[in-house]
């Protein structure tokens, strides 16, 4: 995320010293390099679903007439159902087969796995996404997902530019019990604020000129808890500090944990704190209300 609002910055700069006239996709470029959507084509998804026979692939309609999602489904059990299970929201440029490393120990810990491929990732339908049609396909697959394959249990996790999305959905869902937890790993608080930290005096200029803004800090009081925030002391994307003031923001409960890792790769802890974290949530959600 941080190289392509380095590099959409530099371009930012460049029209607002005189080549403004020659920028009218300036938004769309801007676009294209900060979400660096990874589209999948028909027939390469179905040789990879043909290797991973364990996996389902949910086609589901969003937006306009013939567009849709794809939601990669993967079980905890073949053939059953979880009692708990997560919406996987991912961030930039990974679609839901490079996810499924991350993925890993929410199915290891007895949790179905529903990955989302929002619309420009994947096999979902091109385009050139923003922040309102990602926040769209988040609520349709939402909606989808429950009534066909039924309300209570849900985790909402995020990850990355994931976590805007994630709080973004909590927040539609506020007062409702909906789910039994919200997970935001390597979260932020604005892009603006991601954008800063990357670039300095640079990033601030991208800022007047990008109208993409995922402001989680804005919307993240009204996310109902419980919440668990994961992020990487060594993440060299996005700052520790600025998790932490979205986790201060938060309503009580709340767990922080972090660990002496990267951006992407908390997944590979070695001692087993990782796992245990997803299995604990599991076992949260097994004891919530209504459960």
């Amino acid at each position: 995320m941080a190289g392509g609002l380095r590099r959409a910055a530099c371009l930012g700069l460049l029209c607002l010293t005189g080549l403004l006239g020659a920028c009218s996709s300036l938004d769309t470029w801007q676009r294209e390099k900060l979400y660096r959507p990874t589209s999948v084509a028909g027939e390469t998804w179905q040789q990879m679903l043909a290797q991973r026979p364990e996996m389902q692939s949910m086609t589901l309609p969003v937006g306009q007439a013939d567009e849709q999602v794809q939601v990669l489904r993967w079980p905890a059990q073949a053939g059953r159902t979880s009692a708990a299970r997560v919406l996987f929201l991912h961030g930039t440029f990974r679609h839901a087969f490079q996810n499924l490393a991350k993925a890993a120990p929410m199915q290891r810990a007895g949790m179905d796995v529903y990955l989302l491929d929002y619309r420009g990732w994947g096999a979902s339908s091109p385009r050139v996404p923003d922040e309102k049609s990602i926040h769209e396909d988040a609520w349709a697959a939402w909606q989808a997902l429950q009534a066909r394959e039924g309300s209570g249990g849900w985790v909402i996790y995020g990850h990355s530019m994931g976590s805007g999305v994630a709080v973004k959905l909590a927040e539609q869902l506020a007062g409702q019990s909906a789910y039994c937890g919200v997970v935001l790993e390597s979260a932020f608080t604005s892009f603006p604020d991601v954008a800063r930290a990357a670039a300095g005096w640079l990033g601030s200029a991208l800022v007047l000129l990008n109208r993409e803004r995922m402001a989680s800090i804005n919307r993240i009081e009204q996310v109902d808890p419980p919440l668990w925030f994961f992020h990487g002391s060594k993440d060299e994307t996005i700052p520790i500090e600025l998790g932490r003031q979205l986790f201060e923001g938060a309503r009580q409960p709340k767990h922080w944990l972090q660990w002496p890792l990267g951006h992407s790769n908390l997944q590979t802890d070695p001692t087993g704190r990782y796992d245990a974290a997803w299995r604990e949530i599991q076992s949260s959600c097994r004891r919530a209300p209504g459960r």
